[in-house]
């Protein structure tokens, strides 16, 4: 009958089983040694969608993030801040979410031309830091993380569009993305975004803010990039750079010619004095006031109301006038 074993095979098979080995087959191809073996393991639930390529110059693109980040954000804190690029991974969005704290600043943003959302995370650090010093402390370190309040949940979603102002300068060089904001959460497990299968590309940012430390992700999913994939390596990004840049030099010209060409108010300080309210209400024409500024000392130069320049006051022709000596410090 076929499929019933021999005598023999069934003796082959108990030898097998008590010494572990096979017994060697002359048919059988010769075994591949393990040194010469490349096994990599491949979850097939959770298939890689974005390619090295495709991370390689994401990471480009966020070191970029990180130096447009520092500019922008500096005028909030007023205080040293440094952003550094920790890692670029693909990862499954359940994944995502089951790494994040609790409360979060969870800003979920779309952008134009491109379906889905996605998501910048702040940290409770991060994000008490930034409280702190915009609303007038040291920037200490929190020792407390509790939910945000309504004001301060305006306040972080005013950070946030300066965030994604400068990911949007960031991922210019690739595609115009134009970022609005749709919502904050402060739970992870009430972000909605896309399916917990799908893969999302994460990109994690260390942040130092004087002696104190947070951190920032922003998680883009396959299906927003899916349309701009193409875009997503080396070539088009450094071709796209020498473009912006040749751009920048025309649009910085433009810029200066602009600037050249505002008008501001110029005004003399020739000196001041004080004088009571019955002598003020008794001048007339013909009576002097004596100033506080000697008559070889320079006077002032203001600009826009503000002391820019000093010089000595003089006369051109039949006009008065003032020599510029040095600038204000």
């Amino acid at each position: 009958m076929a499929g019933t074993l021999t005598q023999e095979e069934i003796n082959a098979l108990l030898s097998t089983a008590s010494t572990g080995q096979p017994e060697s087959v002359e048919d059988e191809p010769t075994a591949v040694s393990p040194s010469t073996k490349h096994i990599r393991i491949y979850n097939f639930r959770h298939p890689d969608k974005f390619s090295k390529s495709h991370l390689s110059t994401m990471e480009l693109i966020y070191e970029g993030f990180s130096r447009h980040l520092k500019t922008a954000l500096f005028v909030y804190v007023r205080q040293s801040i440094n952003f550094s690029l920790a890692s670029v991974e693909q990862q499954s969005f359940e994944e995502y979410v089951e790494s994040l704290p609790t409360p979060s600043s969870l800003i979920t943003f779309k952008m134009k031309g491109l379906p889905g959302s996605a998501v910048l995370e702040i940290s409770p650090e991060l994000t008490f830091l930034i409280l702190d010093r915009l609303l007038g402390g040291m920037g200490d370190q929190p020792t407390k993380v509790r939910d945000l309040t309504e004001i301060e949940q305006v306040i972080i979603r005013k950070v946030a569009e300066r965030i994604l102002m400068a990911f949007r300068m960031a991922w210019s060089e690739i595609h115009d993305v134009e970022p609005s904001i749709e919502s904050l959460e402060t739970n992870p497990q009430l972000l909605q975004v896309v399916p917990p299968n799908e893969i999302v590309a994460i990109a994690t940012l260390e942040v130092r803010i004087g002696e104190a430390t947070g951190a920032m992700s922003v998680c883009l999913p396959y299906l927003t990039l899916e349309t701009i994939m193409p875009k997503l390596t080396r070539q088009v990004w450094f071709s796209a750079k020498f473009e912006h840049s040749s751009g920048d030099e025309t649009e910085n010209r433009k810029i200066r010619e602009n600037i050249n060409r505002v008008w501001l108010p110029v005004s003399i300080e020739l000196g001041r004095a004080k004088i009571s309210v019955k002598d003020l209400l008794q001048l007339k024409p013909g009576d002097s006031i004596q100033l506080d500024t000697p008559a070889d000392h320079d006077v002032r130069v203001l600009v826009n109301g503000k002391i820019k320049f000093y010089a000595q006051p003089g006369v051109i022709g039949k006009r008065l006038a003032v020599k510029t000596t040095k600038v204000a410090t």
